[in-house]
């Protein structure tokens, strides 16, 4: 659970941050505090004296009385400290390209000064944590480009906006523009922090703005579960499929929760329609009696394709693999993960490698490849809809039509938008490739092992708005066969969906442009609690 006050706001400690937290206050403008308690002050204010009083004898410490990366073996004096930490802010305004958005800024801020405040191991003062809780609460956030970093040392460069920032350099969103964040500073009564001693690693030298990404993609991804199962339902009554592959005993033989939970919610779905067949049910009817004969060709084949039948295995594994990724993102939200570390209980300074992105870059890699399987699956489900000769209904979904009909041979249905799912499903594919196998060596060989974690989370979130797309179109297929296999007979459920639908997209009854209804299909299904 996350440590909110009686008034709803989200009290920042270090240690309870959720996914859900991160999207509250990124989207929902959700206000944030510091602990009230005197030890959770007393420990910034104890981490903070040990750094000064450790680097006051002269000791060299990474990054603090020595250069960064592979120059630390150049050491400067202490009167030197909060130069260099302003100095590796400004060489590292490097960013480039896309910027990423005012909610992904306010998620950054969060994760950031979550880890910070983590038991007092970045030493940072109090007043910068202050800072950071006042640039939230007063919504001026800064402008990240989305370039820039290899994941390791942390996110270097984004997280350098953040620090510029906080010293009222560079630019931030302010009421709905991007201004100076001087000027925004300046319409908001805020003096400008400069940060000190090792407080520019403190900022840049971890994972936050990697882990503000993965948070809000991943409850992006969470959605899809529901809806792919949704799609399996659906196609299982267009094709007149058997219940057997959703009933719980078969998952529960095979044990894995993700399975269990997506065939349940399959089963609750068609065991309230009149098309889904009872086994037994289908044995009785669909099936001629061998009797005295030594072979019958039967006309109806006695179990599902495996797009069908295979469901709820295939889906099984994306929502187990999102249980995964949530475990990852959630303990690095809670991490301390800048470099080096205080730790005032043992009285030791740590040089290591906290800012490391691997466990974020593999909760993204897992996702890719486990997202794109359930769009492999929409795929080969949207053919048995659309494809006449797998369920009975016209070809490409067409609406009925007699050979003397004047539009006899010019409608071609949902042939394009089967097109379109297929493509989809193609440019989702190639989001799969490991990106933590594209480290490459950097920074004169000191970096020379990196996660690559922040370009794994954009890519996961991108290729999540793919599979919406490609969702709303298979989407919009299966309700154009729901109408023409005969409404009534579908599950309640079902039809609650095709009613929403068609309040955005009506049957196709001659051939129209659907590209538009496509993506306002799309832009519901992020939305609408429906699925849940």
């Amino acid at each position: 659970m996350s440590a909110k006050a009686n008034d709803e706001v989200l009290t920042i400690n270090g240690n309870d941050v959720s996914i859900e937290d991160v999207c509250n206050v990124a989207y929902n403008n959700e206000k944030i505090k510091l602990p009230d308690d005197k030890s959770f002050w007393e420990t910034l204010e104890k981490s903070r004296k040990f750094l000064e009083d450790y680097i006051a004898t002269g000791v060299p410490t990474y990054g603090v009385t020595t250069d960064f990366g592979d120059s630390c073996h150049n050491q400067i004096s202490v009167d030197k400290a909060g130069e260099l930490q302003r100095d590796i802010c400004t060489y590292h305004g490097i960013g480039l390209g896309p910027k990423f958005s005012h909610e992904v800024g306010r998620a950054v801020i969060l994760a950031r000064l979550n880890g910070n405040v983590k038991g007092g191991h970045s030493a940072i003062r109090p007043e910068l944590a202050k800072m950071m809780v006042t640039m939230l609460n007063k919504d001026i956030i800064p402008v990240i480009p989305q370039l820039g970093s290899v994941g390791a040392s942390g996110d270097l460069t984004p997280l350098s906006y953040l620090a510029a920032a906080i010293m009222g350099e560079r630019d931030v969103y302010y009421k709905g523009k991007i201004v100076p964040t001087a000027e925004a500073f300046k319409a908001e009564g805020i003096t400008p922090l400069p940060i000190e001693a090792k407080e520019g690693l403190a900022i840049m030298n971890g994972t936050s703005v990697m882990t503000a990404v993965a948070s809000l993609a991943w409850k992006k991804a969470e959605r899809l579960a529901n809806i792919s199962d949704f799609l399996t339902a659906v196609t299982s009554e267009i094709t007149r499929g058997k219940d057997t592959p959703f009933i719980a005993k078969v998952s529960e033989i095979k044990n894995h929760k993700g399975q269990i939970d997506s065939a349940r919610y399959v089963y609750n779905i068609i065991k309230d329609s009149k098309r889904v067949f009872r086994y037994e049910d289908f044995l009785k009817t669909q099936i001629e009696k061998i009797g005295e004969k030594g072979f019958v060709a039967q006309q109806n084949k006695i179990q599902d394709r495996y797009s069908i039948r295979c469901a709820p295995q295939i889906n099984g594994v994306y929502r187990d693999t999102l249980r995964i990724a949530r475990d990852f993102i959630t303990e690095e939200l809670n991490s301390a993960n800048d470099n080096p570390l205080v730790d005032i209980d043992s009285g030791r300074l740590y040089n290591t490698g906290n800012f490391y992105g691997g466990h974020i870059c593999a909760a993204c890699d897992y996702m890719r490849t486990a997202l794109a399987n359930i769009s492999d699956l929409s795929d080969k489900q949207a053919e048995v809809i659309i494809d006449g000769k797998f369920n009975g209904l016209t070809e490409n979904l067409i609406p009925v039509t007699p050979p003397d009909h004047p539009r006899a041979g010019l409608r071609l249905g949902f042939k394009a938008a089967q097109i379109t799912i297929s493509a989809i499903r193609g440019e989702v594919m190639s989001y799969c490739f490991p990106i933590s196998l594209t480290s490459q060596p950097t920074e004169a060989l000191n970096q020379d092992k990196v996660s690559m974690g922040t370009i794994s989370a954009r890519k996961f979130d991108e290729q999540i708005e793919l599979v919406f797309l490609q969702f709303a179109t298979h989407l919009l297929a299966a309700m154009q066969a729901v109408d023409l296999a005969g409404y009534d007979d579908f599950a309640p459920f079902t039809k609650k969906v095709h009613d929403e639908v068609r309040k955005m997209s009506a049957f196709v009854e001659d051939d129209r442009v659907l590209d538009k209804e496509a993506t306002a299909v799309s832009e519901w299904l992020k939305k609408t609690d429906l699925f849940a």
